[in-house]
């Protein structure tokens, strides 16, 4: 929106929360509120200062837009938004600095502890997103898919499992699929197909898809790796945010230590 928080601005949410406006006034100022999302943060955000320095407020938590519940933020603020509201901390910041060598003042040190309110609710905000977010983060820390096993100077430029690997090397997705498809059940290779065209799919973001080749790749218990499968669907429901399919993974994972990332399983826990 683009707006800056001014002195009057200030006084008019400081007024709202002590319940100092008029009947005429407060409705006026909830109509603003319900429409502007920058203005709910600068009330959030306030309300917090003054939760901090012991200051009461009146009880606005039957509001239609609820200002009491920072969780409310909390679920609601998304990166980009975590950005806006950084810059909107240095806009003021800026707005609060020295001008043509005279100080600022008033309410100039009000703004700083506005700004110091800012800070810490918005890094209190984003440690809760991080948290919340931690089973994405075990996906990103752990997904590599540029160690998968290469076999392209073992086999004929022409066969399908080196033009699937080239492909895929080449982020050419759907043409690896379609290459590593072609591998028959017989083949030796045909293990590791499955693991390129599960991971393929991760990359396409068509995870239901990738579970399934990756549970293909877990059944084939002659196949000495085959523990990888588990490993790899481990990673989609991290990604996923499934917590409780990533457990039921996670305990299949820690039946045996031989299983492939056992370590990394148990480090998680999930």
């Amino acid at each position: 929106m683009g707006r800056i928080l001014t002195e009057e601005l200030l006084d008019k949410i400081d007024q709202y929360l002590k319940g100092e406006l008029s009947e005429q006034e407060r409705l006026s100022f909830e109509k603003l509120l319900q429409e502007d999302e920058q203005l709910q943060e600068d009330v959030i955000i306030q309300k917090q200062l003054f939760a901090m320095h012991g200051t009461s407020t009146t009880d606005i938590s039957s509001n239609e837009t609820d200002f009491e519940a920072i969780a409310l933020l909390k679920e609601k603020l998304k990166t980009d938004e975590y950005l806006r509201l950084s810059n909107k901390i240095r806009t003021i910041g800026n707005e609060n600095r020295i001008s043509n060598g005279k100080p600022r003042k008033r309410k100039t040190h009000y703004l700083n502890y506005f700004i110091a309110a800012s800070v810490t609710i918005f890094f209190a905000t984003l440690f809760f997103f991080n948290s919340e977010s931690s089973l994405e983060s075990y996906y990103s820390e752990n997904v590599n898919w540029e160690n998968l096993p290469s076999f392209i100077d073992k086999g004929n430029a022409l066969d399908n499992f080196t033009k699937g690997e080239i492909a895929f090397k080449k982020k050419e997705y759907k043409s690896a699929i379609l290459s590593f498809e072609n591998i028959e059940t017989t083949n030796e290779l045909y293990p590791y197909s499955l693991m390129y065209i599960g991971a393929s799919y991760d990359v396409l973001n068509e995870n239901e898809k990738a579970l399934d080749y990756f549970n293909k790749l877990s059944q084939l218990t002659e196949f000495e790796e085959h523990t990888k499968g588990f490993w790899y669907q481990l990673l989609i429901h991290l990604k996923l945010d499934n917590k409780e399919k990533a457990n039921e993974i996670s305990k299949i994972i820690l039946k045996d230590k031989n299983n492939y990332n056992y370590q990394e399983t148990l480090n998680m826990k999930l």
